[in-house]
């Protein structure tokens, strides 16, 4: 409210009248749902001019403000490659990692083959 706000004397009426809880919400009354007096406008500019005025709106039968809930959010989806980034960073990580074992097996394997292929007699 950085505005001063000037309430119209209609408004100003309904904060010394005392209104039932049906006033502000809607009601199941013979079988059918009945609209509430006030819309949610009306209410809102109710509840600021009994701010303004310093009255409690719980005195003149308003319901208080219900509490807002917590958003939940989703994270962004994102490309692929951004969502398997660290993944990839990890095992590529791991591999340089076993990096020397690797290549004494690959050095074993060719000593191996090698010998597989050298001939048994020496001419």
């Amino acid at each position: 409210m950085a505005t001063v706000r000037k309430f119209s004397a209609a408004i100003l009426s309904r904060l010394e009248a005392k209104h039932g809880e049906t006033a502000f919400v809607p009601s199941f009354v013979n079988g059918h749902w009945r609209q509430g007096k006030f819309s949610h406008r009306q209410q809102a500019d109710m509840r600021k001019a009994c701010l303004i005025n310093n009255v409690d709106p719980t005195s003149i039968g308003m319901p208080p403000p219900k509490p807002k809930g917590v958003l939940h959010r989703k994270p962004p989806k994102g490309h692929k490659q951004q969502r398997l980034y660290k993944e990839k960073q990890a095992a590529i990580q791991k591999n340089l990692d076993d990096m020397p074992n690797k290549i004494q097996r690959w050095k074993e394997e060719l000593e191996k083959e090698k010998l597989k292929s050298k001939p048994s007699l020496p001419f």
